[in-house]
């Protein structure tokens, strides 16, 4: 799941994917080479760098007489990080937001249980240590430090619990966490309530109890869920 490069032909696929995202070319559209060039006035070079690029996470399908085809979304690679922050910018983001906490709802819970199991030592004081920046951070209401505390604390669960499978689900997480940043689907400051949730699951993790590590991150998850459509709905009613 490779991220797009910071250069020119990384602006137009991070653009062109927002538009693909967003709807604004359905399912089968064609699309042609010369009228991207002339769209984002770059090279053809740059065009098909771009391309090549939307194609590796299927996006786009090349074809011989027909061109550049819009994919259905079943055909997209769904873990893409790109991918992921491109459709929660678009019009099914609150779909997305659902499936990607039930995804973490599958995942994320038995991944601490089997943290509690197999996690090191080493790993077992990373993680306290995680925890322990949420707290500080939500103390001092630093909502980038807390974030970033998120993130790293949901990684390493996901990397300590020695299964492969799940620790490539690890930048998912990270891109629904700064996601629910980005659409202001947190809190305005950090909720110390969270922080102990979190520091549950890190404690049960590294008191080796399973049972309680994966109950404790049941209800970081289900909290989660709650607080997003909690926002969401408070948000429709102001418009």
């Amino acid at each position: 799941m490779a991220e797009l490069g910071k250069g020119l032909a990384g602006q137009v696929a991070d653009k062109l994917g927002h538009a693909i995202a967003a709807g604004d070319h359905a399912p089968g559209s064609v699309l042609r080479t010369e009228d991207l060039e002339v769209r984002f006035t770059v090279s053809r070079t740059v065009v098909r760098e771009a391309v090549q690029a939307l194609q590796a996470k299927r996006m786009l399908r090349s074809s011989p007489r027909v061109g550049l085809t819009v994919q259905p979304v079943s055909e997209w690679h769904l873990y893409d990080p790109d991918v992921i922050r491109w459709r929660l910018a678009g019009p099914s983001r609150t779909e997305l937001l659902d499936e990607l906490t039930e995804l973490r709802a599958a995942v994320e819970p038995t991944a601490a249980a089997a943290a509690a199991r197999r996690g090191d030592r080493q790993h077992r004081t990373k993680l306290l240590e995680c925890s322990a920046r949420m707290r500080v951070a939500a103390a001092s209401s630093d909502r980038t430090s807390f974030l970033d505390a998120d993130i790293d604390f949901h990684q390493l669960i996901l990397t300590m619990c020695g299964n492969p499978l799940f620790a490539q689900l690890a930048p998912v997480t990270a891109e629904l966490l700064r996601g629910r940043a980005s659409l202001r689907l947190l809190p305005s400051a950090p909720d110390p309530e969270d922080a102990k949730r979190h520091d549950a699951v890190a404690v049960a993790v590294a008191s080796s109890d399973p049972d309680a590590a994966e109950a404790a991150m049941r209800a970081v998850v289900a909290e989660s869920l709650a607080d997003i459509h909690m926002r969401l709905d408070a948000r429709k009613v102001e418009f």
